[in-house]
């Protein structure tokens, strides 16, 4: 089932079933579906969240809310301290253990 932003669909976790607003593309974490996820907004209660594909019973609405607003601080935040890694690609957060090397040549 092919899913947009700014779709309503109605999900289900097996005990509650409620409708959301997707609001982004589907984030592929894995080759398995289960784990694949949507950020989303949950009309019932008011909360931003995310929702696993395999939770998504139906598509109520297609193109619903495409403008929805993503109000929340999920996407607000500084990844500058991410950039550094790429310019240091060999940097480990620990020294390699160096004792064993002297012991090799004897």
């Amino acid at each position: 089932m092919q899913l947009d932003k700014g779709d309503l669909v109605l999900i289900s976790n097996g005990e509650r079933t409620s409708t959301c607003i997707i609001l982004t593309d589907k984030y592929a974490v894995t080759s398995e579906s289960d784990y694949n996820f949507y950020y989303s907004y949950c009309v019932e209660t008011g909360i931003y969240g995310i929702i696993y594909t395999s939770e998504v019973v139906t598509v109520l609405q297609k193109n619903f809310a495409p403008d929805f607003p993503i109000d929340g601080g999920l996407f607000d935040f500084e990844c500058t301290f991410y950039e550094e890694y790429f310019y240091y690609p060999s940097f480990y957060p620990f020294e390699p253990d160096s004792t064993d090397e002297s012991d090799d040549e004897d």
